[in-house]
């Protein structure tokens, strides 16, 4: 059969790399590790890469840098080229966006490190307490900023606005441009909202993903390992 020349294959890696990867990042043949995550601050994804920095022990040679969508950071993290220093990807299990993700990328390796965290608190906010009902029947022109994912949460209760993340739906709200929002704890707090109602803090799977550039720098730290 003729090879189909226009066609992607994935990047192979040896798993068993993954057994000392964080090990391998507390080497100082490590300068930098780069964390790019969904902003603005206060999303569930720069809080779980932060608890990922901490566990592994490298938060003071470390870089959080936050973008507007998990597939600019990406870009973000391939743009990182510099010798020792490893770009870290951030995605979570529910991003509605996460096979598209996936299989639109298949250079880069997008599960290879993994926190699990509970999630910050999901809870529907407003700039003010909403008195009254906010029963749709009573407030049938409600509009809720929210990201894609937890957007379910308030099917049929309102107009949903979206917005690319829990902390961007609370700027939204608190800028006046929705009645409520979608968002965490710590989004909410920054941007002074008031808690109407808390969705609670189910576990959560996160994913750190590396790129090529990222693999090779992990690699030849390992060495220092032996």
């Amino acid at each position: 059969m003729k090879k189909i020349d226009n066609l992607p294959v994935f990047t192979g890696a040896d798993s068993s790399v993954r057994e000392y990867a964080e090990r391998a990042l507390q080497s100082s043949h490590i300068k930098k590790v780069v964390c790019c995550a969904l902003g603005p601050s206060g999303t569930n994804i720069e809080q779980a890469a932060k608890k990922w920095l901490a566990r592994v022990g490298v938060v003071d040679k470390s870089e959080v840098i936050l973008g507007d969508t998990p597939e600019k950071c990406l870009q973000v993290a391939r743009d990182i080229t510099a010798e020792g220093v490893v770009a870290v990807f951030w995605t979570c299990a529910v991003y509605y966006n996460e096979n598209l993700f996936f299989f639109g990328n298949p250079d880069v390796y997008p599960f290879f490190f993994q926190e699990d965290m509970l999630l910050d608190s999901m809870q529907l906010a407003a700039r003010s307490f909403f008195g009254g009902d906010l029963n749709p029947d009573v407030h049938p022109r409600l509009t809720v900023a929210s990201h894609p994912s937890p957007a379910p949460l308030v099917a049929g209760f309102g107009e949903v606005v979206l917005c690319n993340s829990n902390a961007a739906a609370a700027k939204m709200c608190a800028e006046g441009k929705t009645d409520l929002c979608i968002t965490t704890e710590s989004a909410r707090k920054i941007h002074g909202l008031v808690e109407l109602h808390s969705f609670g803090c189910p576990l959560m799977v996160f994913f750190g993903g590396v790129t090529q550039h990222g693999l090779k720098q992990i690699e030849n730290a390992s060495t220092s390992l032996v």
